[in-house]
């Protein structure tokens, strides 16, 4: 008799839920209003669901009605997912929509409950903000004392002024103020109250000048310059002036007094002109140099940037410049640009010598090791060359193909066959952070779905990123399942690394516009690691990071229908639009996949801007000597998955070289003389 009671009372309450969505979908519009027998509304009810899937729908219908601020609908069905994974969004929603007026007691109890979960740091911030906005100091001054964030902190000092706990403020409110850039209005009052102490010095408001014009703020020193004593105002003018004119006249200063500002203003303003005119900006250093008393580390900053700059803007003196800058001060960063100088110039010699004085760390770079072997092929040590080659022939990247092309050797590519136990991948799919990640992309809710995944992922150990590649592999969520195995080091899982989804619309996409299918796997691969619905800072989107701009322009040129961003998210209309910009870029650049490539990822103005003046050119060392560093690394990684998608789609291998024709001409042939094609094999490498 109980056991009837319990049936015919969740009966009951299967038909009052379903009639509740029914009206719910009737009030969205989302069903035809048109008459159904009650007794049809029984039967379909009476078939078995799966629970879950029952949770996730009233949920999506929750979390969308939230999103368009029907609360009434909102309210309505919050109560019946208490128990449902995703609830807590349901109440972050419902907390973040109400935060003016919740009881601090209930919002801090709950951002302590929820303290792992992907949108505690944003509601936590929200609501302090929310709190000094509305002027409750007792809260503020409670719950804001962890905060970094500059508004809260700014808020934090005005509960701290209203309650009179001001002991030891003075200097944290300078070091609010004395920032490069304008401060959120939250800051006001407080500065308000810096005045008042008299705590705005002239050096102080020289010190925040000093950093606005290294912030590129300038316009904010027109507002400084009336706290700085009326003796030293001249300066600001004269730093003003200069900036104005973009330093061009900065040889005036050879008139000015050895002080401090003076020092200040040269400096900077050499270090700035080098970025525009690295000539320039020598000869006035000459001019200056000895007029000032610079300190050692600033006079060795001013020579550093005048050669780094002259390297990258390919200046005739940039060798005497790397030369002039004190040995201590070479870093990194200037070595391999001194580098690229010599490789433009054939300076085959220099280019070992340079290598041999980088730090360690970077002198074992794969990049390195393999200019350093090019080096010496040039210059009569043919052994150590092929030795250093051979190493790297072993090796599955861009200067391991292009030293195994070199050596006309086949590639070496030693997969691994990913192993996990699946008990393992299992429980790992059970722990909290993950199932909510998973719960939240089966619900359609993607931004918060890779949130809740990369907190997950964050305390894992090696073994723990392996399990998180399979799960990834497993949902079909190939973009973590890379990230995972890049951060933990199984870079010859292949199979996951490099996975096949989109292969039948690539290929038909690809050959309808006589491109290669393994180039635009490749090129995919490195553009949004196959995430569908990648979006980029700057509005790219989907497989092939589309911008909208790009995609209207292709829509008009090419006749293709597109109706907005969203379609970029779409994997076939991402995939037409990125191959037929891959076939304009080709069309424009002779059918050269390195400057296509490199178009695909600066835009074909930049390249344009390389390829002046045009000349003859090895194009591997095109491609190192770029300006962008993230077009000098992407065009490799590109061709280097490339290769490793041809052997991915058991195909003969195009080796990398065969893809790398001189640059704007036809005289020099590729970068080494072998067949075009390879075998792959797996060499064991020591």
């Amino acid at each position: 008799m109980l056991a009837a009671v319990k049936q015919s009372n969740s009966h009951a309450r299967r038909i009052t839920q379903f009639t509740r969505r029914f009206a719910i979908h009737l009030r969205l519009g989302w069903l035809a209003l048109v008459f159904i027998p009650f007794q049809f509304l029984i039967a379909a009810e009476a078939l078995p669901q799966d629970p879950s899937q029952s949770q996730r729908e009233q949920f999506v219908l929750a979390w969308n009605a939230a999103t368009r601020g029907e609360r009434d609908i909102f309210q309505a069905l919050m109560p019946g997912l208490v128990d449902y994974v995703l609830y807590p969004y349901l109440q972050y929603e419902d907390l973040r929509h109400r935060r003016a007026g919740v009881a601090a007691a209930e919002m801090a109890d709950f951002l302590d409950a929820h303290e792992g979960w992907a949108f505690t740091a944003g509601l936590r911030r929200a609501w302090l903000l929310t709190l000094g906005k509305k002027a409750r100091w007792d809260d503020v001054f409670r719950y804001a004392t962890e905060s970094n964030d500059t508004e809260i902190r700014c808020y934090l000092a005005q509960a701290r002024i209203k309650q009179n706990q001001t002991d030891g403020l003075l200097p944290v409110v300078q070091g609010l103020w004395a920032v490069g850039k304008s401060q959120p209005e939250a800051c006001d009052p407080v500065f308000s109250w810096l005045k008042k102490q008299r705590g705005i010095t002239s050096g102080l408001a020289w010190e925040r000048i000093r950093l606005a014009m290294e912030a590129r703020e300038p316009r904010l020193t027109l507002y400084l310059a009336r706290y700085v004593a009326d003796s030293d105002r001249i300066w600001v003018e004269r730093w003003q002036e200069q900036d104005r004119r973009g330093y061009h006249r900065l040889a005036q200063a050879r008139n000015w007094r050895d002080q401090q500002q003076s020092r200040e203003i040269s400096s900077y303003g050499l270090r700035r002109l080098a970025r525009s005119d690295p000539d320039h900006a020598w000869h006035i250093f000459e001019s200056l140099d000895g007029r000032f008393s610079w300190s050692d580390n600033v006079r060795a900053g001013i020579l550093r940037e005048i050669a780094l700059w002259s390297a990258v803007e390919g200046a005739a003196d940039t060798s005497a410049r790397m030369r002039a800058v004190p040995t201590e001060y070479r870093d990194g960063k200037l070595l391999e640009w001194w580098v690229r100088h010599d490789l433009a110039r054939g300076n085959w010699a220099d280019v070992i010598v340079t290598i041999a004085s980088m730090p360690p760390e970077l002198k074992d770079d794969t990049r390195w090791r393999y200019w350093d072997a090019r080096a010496r092929l040039q210059s009569g040590d043919p052994a150590f060359a092929n030795e250093l080659l051979g190493e790297l022939a072993l090796e599955a990247n861009y200067y391991g193909f292009l030293s195994a092309d070199y050596l006309d050797r086949p590639y070496t590519i030693c997969p691994q066959e990913p192993r996990v136990e699946q008990t393992e991948v299992d429980a790992l799919r059970r722990k909290a952070g993950f199932s909510r990640a998973l719960e939240l992309r089966n619900a359609g809710i993607r931004s918060w779905s890779r949130g809740e995944w990369q907190m997950a992922t964050r305390a894992l150990d090696r073994e723990g990123l392996r399990l998180a590649a399979a799960l990834a592999t497993q949902e079909n969520w190939p973009d973590m399942a890379i990230f995972a195995l890049g951060n933990s080091g199984d870079l010859r899982w292949y199979e996951w690394r490099f996975p096949m989804e989109y292969k039948s619309i690539v290929d038909s996409q690809a050959r309808s516009r006589n491109l290669d299918p393994s180039w635009v796997m490749g090129l995919m691969r490195s553009e949004s690691a196959m995430a569908v619905d990648a979006l980029s800072s700057a509005g790219a989107r989907g497989l092939m990071q589309l911008t909208p701009d790009t995609a209207r322009q292709l829509a008009k040129r090419h006749n293709i229908q597109y109706s907005g961003r969203d379609q970029l998210m779409q994997a076939e209309v991402n995939i037409i639009f990125g191959t037929t910009y891959l076939r304009d870029l080709l069309d424009r650049f002779a059918e050269n996949p390195v400057l296509a490539a490199g178009a695909y990822n600066a835009g074909p103005r930049a390249v344009d801007r390389w390829l002046k003046p045009p000349q003859a050119q090895d194009p591997a060392i095109w491609v190192e000597t770029l300006p962008y560093f993230e077009t000098r690394d992407y065009i490799p990684r590109v061709l280097a998955f490339t290769a490793i998608y041809d052997w991915r789609l058991r195909q003969p291998v195009t080796r990398v070289s065969s893809r790398m024709p001189a640059i704007d001409s036809g005289n020099m042939g590729t970068i080494a003389q072998s067949p075009e094609t390879t075998e792959v094999v797996c060499r064991a490498s020591g």
